[in-house]
This record gives structure tokens, sequence and C-alpha cells, in this order.
């Protein structure tokens, strides 16, 4: 019997060409509405999502034709509304410590990814942009303290359908009982299907970037967008932002 909901999971691919065709409201409202269905520590949904359709604030996060085109849906890990509710009880907030900061981020992260399923199930695109973890929402958003960044989703009406990307087999990320110390045939048999995409590039491309010094897939996801100095002004970033918005991450 077809289950419709793990075909779904099983077809999931990032869109990043999306129609100017704008998501209705009331199809918005439905995704969001199964969004907060997600489980959440104590039934406080410590996150908040913010819609942004108003195009310069969509530029903040990033200028190519997808953010244009699409809707983009901001979880943020929301401790300020909490520590409203805590303070018009007589509670003391004491709840700007890591513990808690993380404990909202997996809320945040949970429910966006509700987002992602309704969505798509919808027949929506959807793409996760990771770098807004570095941005400064009180700028571009005008978050209070106690409220960072947790995820960005994309959402629209696709206009491309790529093939599905490899995944590593269900053996290199599932572990049972224990972690189980993999060998080095082991990884290279993981990870043989990403090795491979070296070999599919177009001749030219692999010839500039071997140009480089660059000689395989690791060297050139590790030395491109990726690299470390993108990776060390990211995590800067985000520190920044937790600072800026009162954790105590001490």
């Amino acid at each position: 019997m077809t289950n419709h909901v793990i075909e779904s999971l099983k077809s999931h691919r990032s869109i990043r060409q999306f129609k100017s065709r704008p998501v209705e409201a009331h199809t918005l409202d439905l995704i969001l509405q199964a969004g907060i269905r997600a489980a959440t520590g104590l039934n406080l949904q410590a996150y908040s999502f913010i819609v942004v359709d108003d195009p310069d604030k969509k530029r903040a996060f990033g200028d190519e034709p997808m953010f244009e085109a699409a809707t983009a849906i901001v979880a943020v890990v929301d401790l300020y509304r909490l520590r409203r509710w805590l303070e018009l009880n007589d509670v003391a907030f004491y709840l700007d410590h890591a513990y808690n900061l993380f404990l909202g981020l997996w809320d945040g992260l949970i429910a966006l990814q509700n987002v992602v399923v309704a969505a798509e199930s919808l027949g929506l695109g959807t793409v996760y942009i990771g770098s807004v973890l570095g941005r400064d929402l009180g700028q571009i958003l005008g978050t209070p303290d106690y409220v960072v960044p947790a995820g960005l989703v994309l959402v629209g009406y696709p206009d491309e359908s790529p093939d599905l990307r490899s995944r590593l087999p269900l053996e290199a990320v599932v572990h049972r009982n224990g972690y189980q110390i993999p060998t080095d045939d082991d990884i290279w048999a993981f990870y043989r299907d990403k090795d491979r995409e070296w070999d599919d590039l177009p001749e030219d491309e692999r010839g500039e970037l071997e140009a480089q010094g660059i000689t395989n897939r690791a060297q050139q996801l590790t030395g491109g967008f990726y690299s470390a100095e993108y990776v060390a002004r990211q995590s800067a970033a985000l520190l920044d932002n937790l600072r800026r918005a009162g954790f105590k991450l001490d």
C-alpha cells in the first residue's frame, strides 16, 4: 500500500528556481498551522515564525532570483515572548542560558521541518538557507532581546524539477546501541557516490579546479563556498547574534 507521507519525504529535493506566482494566503496559513503542530518542549513553543514577503527585506537574506520569487519563512528562537509571560506571572526570567537556547532551537527547527513537509505535500517547493544564522535579525526584522535565528526556508511554486541527490547509505548514519567506529574502508564505501560526483563534473570545470590544486570532491566542497574562512566568518556572526540578544554563553 502506498504511503503518501513517506513517498513525499523520500521525494524531497531543494528547489532554487521558483515561479513568480505567490503562495496564496490560505495555503500559507494551512502550512503554518501544520508547522505549529510540531512537537515542542513542555508545550512552550519557544519559537516564532516570521513570514517575509517584502522584496527589500528578502534581499537582506540573499539577492539570488529565488529570494525574489519565493516567500521566506524564518524560524526564530523566541524567549522574549516567554519572558514576558513569566514576568506577568511574577516569575523571574532565568531562561537566558545555553540549555534553553538549544531547546528553543530544537523547537523551531522541528516546526520548520513540519512547514517543509506540509508545503511539499501541496506541490510547493522549498529550500533551507543556512546563512540566516549569521544575519542580524534585529536590524532586518526588528527582533527584540532573546530572539535569534533558528532557520530559514524559502517556499514557492517550483520552476524546476531537479534529480534526487544521493544520500549516504543507511549503515553510514544509523548506529544501533552505541556508536560504531567505521574503518577507512567503511568511509570509502559510505562516500563512494559523493566521490563519484567529482568524475561527473564537466571536463572543463574539473580542469579549472585541478589547475587550482583541487583534485577531488571533498577538496572542492571545503575549498570553495564552504571554506574554512566562510565557516569562521559565519561562526563569529552567529556568536555575535547570541551575545547581542542577551544569551549567557559561559
